[in-house]
Order: C-alpha cells, then sequence, then structure tokens
C-alpha cells in the first residue's frame, strides 16, 4: 500500500509539469512519428516515378521531331512550347525540365548519326530533378526502339547482341523500402517509452533532492524499497501510456499515408500493431528500471539531464546497427534487451513467422536486466549519500 500511495503521488506531481506531459504525451507518441514518418512519406513519394501520371513538358523545335513527341504522348506527357527564358524558367519554378531539340535532329537521325537532345534540369529543385528521371527514362526506351528498329530493318536480330539475359529475384516480399520502414517502427517504440519516463525520472530523485522533499519523503516508516518502487511504479505508468499513444498515432498516420505508396508491402494494421506492442511491452519495464536507476545516481537535475541525454544513445543504436550490419535474430541475440525487441518487432511488421523461443528468450532476457537493475536502484537508495 506503501509504494501504491507513493506512485499516486509522483504521477499527480509529474501530470502539473506541462514538460513531462508534453514529452510523455505529445512529443513522444505524437510529434515523433508525425516528423519521422512524414518525412519518410515525403521522400519516397519524391523517390517514386509515376508513370501513369500525366505530366507537361516543355520543347524548344517540338516540330522538328513528330515522331518523338507521339512516343512522349503515348508515355502519359502532353508537349508544351518552351518559354524564351529556359534558366530564368527553370530557377524560378515555372517550368520544371525543358527538352531542347537541335536544328539538325531529323538530319542526324537519317544519316544514322547521334541527335543530341539537351534536357535542361535545375538540380536545386527536387521536383525538377524527378521530372527529369522520368523523361530520361522515356528518353532512353525511345533510343532503344529506335536501335532495334535499324538493326530490323538491315535484317538483324536485335537479341544477338544481348549476351545475357540477367533476372534478378527477391524473395522478400517487403523489398528495401519495406525493411526501411519496418525499422522505423520499433525506434518509435523505444524512443516514445524513453520520452514518456524521461522527466518524471529526473523529478523523482535529483528533483526531489532538489527541492528538499526527499528527506521528509525517506525519514516516512517505510523501507527505501518501497519507495524505489513506488518512484518505479509511476515512472512504468507514464512509459506504458506513452506507448500505447504511440501505437495508436502510428496506426493512424499510416492510414492517412498507405505505406503502399511507398513500395513497401509492410503491415500496420491493428493486428500487427497489438502483436508489436505486445512484442515490445518487456521494454516498458526494463526502460523504467533504468530511467530510475540512473536518475538515483544524479546529484542535480541539470546532471540528471545530462546523464539521461546521453542514455538516449542506446535506444538508437540498434537502429543505426541494424541498418549498417546484417545481424540475423538467433539465440545469442534474443536475451539482449532492445537489440531483441528490435528484431522481433521487425519481424512482426514485415509478416515474418516468429519462433517461440526467440519471445521467450527475448522477455527473460529483458525482465532479468529490470530485475537487476531495480535491484541496483534499491542498492543506491540505501545509500546515506543519496540526500547529499
Amino acid at each position: 500500500m506503501s509504494f501504491f500511495i507513493i506512485m499516486l503521488k509522483e504521477v499527480i506531481d509529474n501530470l502539473r509539469d506541462k514538460q513531462t506531459v508534453f514529452y510523455a504525451l505529445l512529443f513522444g507518441p505524437v510529434l515523433l512519428p508525425l516528423l519521422l514518418g512524414g518525412s519518410m512519406v515525403a521522400s519516397f513519394k519524391q523517390l517514386s516515378i509515376d508513370f501513369d501520371e500525366v505530366t507537361t513538358l516543355s520543347v524548344v523545335n517540338a516540330d522538328k521531331a513528330p515522331t518523338l513527341m507521339e512516343f512522349l504522348y503515348s508515355n502519359n506527357i502532353d508537349v508544351v512550347a518552351a518559354p524564351i527564358n529556359v534558366q530564368g524558367s527553370l530557377r524560378a519554378g515555372v517550368a520544371l525540365v525543358v527538352l531542347e531539340i537541335t536544328d539538325d535532329y531529323a538530319e542526324a537521325l537519317r544519316e544514322g548519326t547521334p541527335a543530341q537532345l539537351t534536357l535542361h534540369v535545375n538540380n536545386a529543385s527536387k521536383d525538377s530533378a524527378k521530372a527529369a528521371r522520368r523523361v530520361n527514362a522515356i528518353l532512353s526506351l525511345y533510343e532503344q526502339t529506335i536501335s532495334n528498329l535499324r538493326l530490323q530493318h538491315r535484317g538483324i536480330d536485335p537479341s544477338i547482341f544481348d549476351s545475357l539475359n540477367i533476372v534478378q529475384n527477391d524473395v522478400s516480399s517487403e523489398g528495401a523500402n519495406g525493411q526501411l520502414l519496418a525499422s522505423i517502427l520499433p525506434f518509435l517504440f523505444i524512443m516514445s517509452m524513453v520520452m514518456g519516463g524521461f522527466y518524471l525520472a529526473i523529478d523523482t530523485t535529483a528533483g526531489e533532492r532538489e527541492r528538499q522533499s526527499l528527506e521528509p519523503l525517506l525519514s516516512l516508516p517505510i523501507s527505501r524499497t518501497q519507495v524505489v518502487l513506488g518512484k518505479y511504479a509511476a515512472t512504468l505508468c507514464f512509459v506504458l501510456l506513452s506507448t500505447i499513444l504511440t501505437a495508436l498515432s502510428i496506426f493512424t498516420l499510416f492510414k492517412l499515408f498507405p505505406v503502399e505508396i511507398m513500395g513497401g508491402q509492410v503491415r500496420f494494421d491493428g493486428a500487427t500493431l497489438t502483436r508489436a506492442f505486445l512484442l515490445a511491452s518487456p521494454l516498458v519495464f526494463f526502460i523504467s528500471a533504468l530511467l530510475i536507476s540512473v536518475s538515483a545516481v544524479t546529484r542535480s537535475t541539470k546532471e540528471a539531464q545530462t546523464y539521461l541525454g546521453l542514455l538516449m544513445i542506446f535506444p538508437m543504436a540498434p537502429f543505426f546497427l541494424l541498418q549498417f550490419l546484417n545481424i540475423r535474430s538467433t539465440l545469442v541475440t534474443m536475451p539482449m534487451p532492445m537489440l531483441s525487441q528490435y528484431q522481433l518487432l521487425e519481424s512482426a511488421v514485415l509478416g515474418d513467422v516468429i519462433p517461440t523461443l526467440h519471445i521467450v528468450l527475448s522477455v527473460v532476457g529483458t525482465l532479468s536486466a529490470t530485475g537487476l537493475l531495480l535491484l541496483l536502484a534499491s542498492r543506491l537508495y540505501q545509500r546515506e549519500k543519496l540526500l547529499d
């Protein structure tokens, strides 16, 4: 009962703190997924080319290449007259790209020499660079068509020049984009857990020491272990609530921005997010214990912010590590907190089958580390230096 009263006190005190509420209930669960997910959606949309979309292309000397103009039209590109000041129009964003056809274009084709085409583009503009990639792809297809027709006209089979027929078979169902998206979910979950209990953990020890309210609390006829458990339970409530709100935020975000537009086949439906939440739930206990243990070492709020700020590296480390190294899920990695959750959540989002033994090892390893951290926090609270 004593630790429950302490928990209730800490929760009420921190609900009055606007900074704690902002990071626990708004920044981690809402703003972070929105900023990260929204930027990824924008990046994938910028890199992807929709050849079915009808666009316009400014062309200089369009009358010199009527066949090419028909080919562009057949590929959903409407030709318009180019502006007089090509460079100024590109820099001002009036035209995305401008295709210039030389006066000797038709004569060069008749003589069988390369016909020059100049594609004016403003690479400082993402829209211009994206439009240029699409036009380049279509012009390359047109060039290949002309080359094949020339060979056929001379009685030569174009396929005779194809020495190899290389077919790449990607056995993954999600592709590279899906892998990146899948790694975002554990990153958001873990970061929201840390942010959810960050300021509450600072306030429970360093903050109370500065306000000189920790000594009266420890002088009460309750064990210091119960004090630790009460503060831990309060931190746990904020971390858990932040994680639940993050799951809801991710579900809403990818309802508004379907992952199909990013070329991935990853799953962010309710069932997948519920499964991911359950797989990540042991980290709620671990991160809460980690925050409490680190805050118990510090002597002031400023020092606690420094220590816990450096602690932010640990949730981000597995994310960047898995981006550069191919670390497979094994019986060795599963007992490791955070790393195992990253791997399990990626598998959940990608729809892979997760061995039961991997889940058991992850839960046991994470909860064991949690117990050790709580024992450490309890020992730290037994020290008389805690009040110095």
